[in-house]
């Protein structure tokens, strides 16, 4: 990815004009637990895949159900044990999905915490998508996609692609895309993803940005505040004047997520693409938030890009 910026003569302060070349996803790594919000981004993966011609690799984080302590304190007996029971145990999950069994793919079984090998592989083999399910929950004593999924957002610098407990088991072109942006410059590579798949999948994109609830004392300066804010939002699209014929810009007030989700039903979206910033609306009271509660509601998987250029 690349961005082409440059400055807009206005009295406010602007974002930089937007350009993107086309995004190419060269490895992919889809992790699974075996339920089945992993079983829904295993095959949105292996889809993708397809699509790119990428390099698929399929990981599987195995622990003994009974060992909740440092992996490190594993005996390299128990380590091989667990890690050949997990291989076979992959291997038979993924014959049992044909868009899987058909696709060529590598299967990985590493022995520890979902939260310490996902993070590691994803580094050591430079991959450049991450697909994951999300259980929205938390359990004592097993762990989850609903709490690792956060943890490897943080930790990796290639974009998370989550499938939430709310995500329909489909493969639609990626015809519909909301990009929900809360503006600071962390937003641009977001916006990148987002409208080079537009661009690629040849369907329309839906800009949205969620102000806060103002009092009626202050309609005026919020009226005004949003027009900045649309012109903005207009230039996080490319210029080209025909692809903006496709760009739907949206400003709205009141709670973040609850916005982003009537945008994203109204809009039919296949995809919500988010920035991920800690120091931002997505960040609230609880870490994330905003994002948290989108993976959990949303009925389309939701891209969380992080603001680091890998």
């Amino acid at each position: 990815m690349s961005a082409t910026t440059g400055t807009k003569n206005t009295e406010h302060n602007a974002m930089p004009h937007l350009e993107t070349t086309r995004i190419h996803f060269k490895a992919i790594l889809a992790a699974t637990d075996f339920s089945d919000q992993a079983t829904t981004a295993l095959k949105l993966a292996t889809h993708i895949a397809k699509l790119f011609h990428s390099k698929l690799q399929v990981v599987h984080a195995a622990m003994p159900e009974f060992y909740l302590g440092d992996t490190t304190m594993l005996s390299a007996e128990l380590q091989k044990i667990e890690t050949e029971r997990g291989q076979q145990r992959l291997h038979e999950y993924t014959t049992k999905i044909p868009e899987v069994r058909s696709a060529l793919h590598e299967e990985i079984v590493l022995c520890g915490t979902p939260g310490e090998v996902i993070p590691a592989l994803v580094e050591a083999s430079e991959i450049d998508l991450l697909v994951l399910g999300s259980h929205g929950r938390h359990s004592v004593g097993k762990m989850l996609m609903g709490s690792v999924a956060e943890s490897v957002i943080r930790r990796t610098h290639c974009p998370v692609l989550v499938t939430g407990p709310q995500c329909k088991a489909h493969t639609n072109p990626l015809k519909s895309i909301l990009l929900a942006t809360s503006l600071p410059a962390a937003s641009l590579r977001a916006a990148q993803y987002a409208t080079s798949l537009t661009r690629q999948f040849g369907g329309t994109l839906t800009i949205a940005h969620v102000l806060p609830e103002h009092d009626d004392d202050a309609t005026a300066s919020s009226e005004a505040q949003e027009r900045l804010i649309r012109e903005d939002l207009h230039e996080l699209s490319p210029g080209n004047p025909e692809f903006r014929k496709h760009v739907h810009i949206q400003v709205r007030s009141g709670d973040t997520a609850e916005e982003i989700m009537r945008i994203a039903k109204h809009a039919k979206v296949d995809l919500i693409v988010m920035g991920v910033h800690e120091e931002t609306a997505l960040a609230d009271r609880a870490p994330w938030a905003t994002l948290s509660q989108v993976i959990r509601e949303s009925t389309c998987p939701v891209l969380a890009v992080q603001p680091h250029i890998a």
